[in-house]
């Protein structure tokens, strides 16, 4: 990895350009003075000063006790933990700052979510907090990068059915695969995901990271059964083409009210299959 995407990585973390820069050149040279640093990370020597000392309050440098002072870096594993304490401890004090404004959601809203990067973390957050079930339509490739947070689902207890196309490689869960090629697919269709997490919430849409499309999120329920059946429909689709019985999984994808339906219906056709039969 080049120095400038290693820089933008560190950005991510909340330094700017010049502390990123500066961090980066301590790790690769130090103890250092102030002007051995400037050289050689490119930062102007009219800012070195003020860099350091934000590095220095951000506690990722720590200077010598030597004459002129020279400085080394905090090893990344350490920075990572400290960074990462710091940013919990403030997501606390934001919570506690805000608790008070208490904005439902409006549970009929559909919201969308941009970029392929931001669909990942929505459908982990979902994964995460399931409880009872996650149906799951998906690629190969999306699979593989919820495939921890699907097994950690697994290991609570959470019933977890997937449908694909593709091949999927995933333990514990009731997997219906008709393992086609993905890359034949692509040629085709592109990848798409479904996900309902205890048949209350729902994401759907392209799941597309060359070309990021928006991806829906909703806790309508009118929608949320749509998007279950549409899931429902392929595993029996799946089930009639390779000759497997899926009826405890369907069944079990399905609420009280579709089991009705299958009652009224069943007694409504044997009541004129018997009508028929007595004319």
């Amino acid at each position: 990895m080049n120095l400038e995407k290693i820089t933008d990585k560190i950005k991510k973390l909340g330094f700017t350009a010049y502390e990123a820069k500066a961090y980066i050149a301590l790790l690769h040279n130090n103890p250092v003075t102030r002007y051995e640093l400037s050289k050689n990370s490119g930062v102007p020597r009219s800012a070195i000063y003020d860099i350091i000392r934000k590095l220095e309050y951000l506690g990722a440098v720590n200077a010598t006790s030597s004459k002129p002072e020279k400085y080394v870096p905090l090893p990344p594993e350490q920075l990572f933990n400290l960074l990462e304490r710091r940013f919990k401890e403030d997501i606390e004090e934001a919570r506690e700052s805000l608790q008070n404004f208490d904005t439902e959601l409006e549970p009929g809203h559909l919201w969308n979510i941009s970029g392929y990067k931001n669909m990942l973390h929505k459908a982990r957050e979902m994964i995460g907090r399931a409880r009872h079930s996650i149906y799951i339509s998906l690629w190969h490739r999306e699979a593989e990068r919820l495939t921890d947070d699907i097994n950690m689902a697994i290991d609570r207890g959470v019933r977890t059915v997937i449908f694909a196309f593709t091949p999927i490689m995933i333990k514990g869960a009731e997997l219906y695969s008709y393992e086609l090629s993905e890359s034949e697919l692509e040629k085709v269709w592109n990848h798409k995901i479904i996900l309902v997490r205890d048949q209350k919430e729902l994401i759907m849409g392209e799941a597309e990271y060359k070309n990021p499309r928006k991806t829906v999120w909703t806790r309508n329920k009118a929608i949320v059964d749509i998007a279950t059946n549409h899931i429902i429909l392929d595993i029996t689709l799946y089930g009639i083409r390779k000759h497997i019985d899926v009826g405890e999984t369907v069944s079990a994808m399905q609420k009280g009210g579709f089991q009705y339906l299958d009652h009224l219906i069943t007694n409504h056709y044997s009541d004129k299959n018997n009508t028929l039969l007595n004319s």
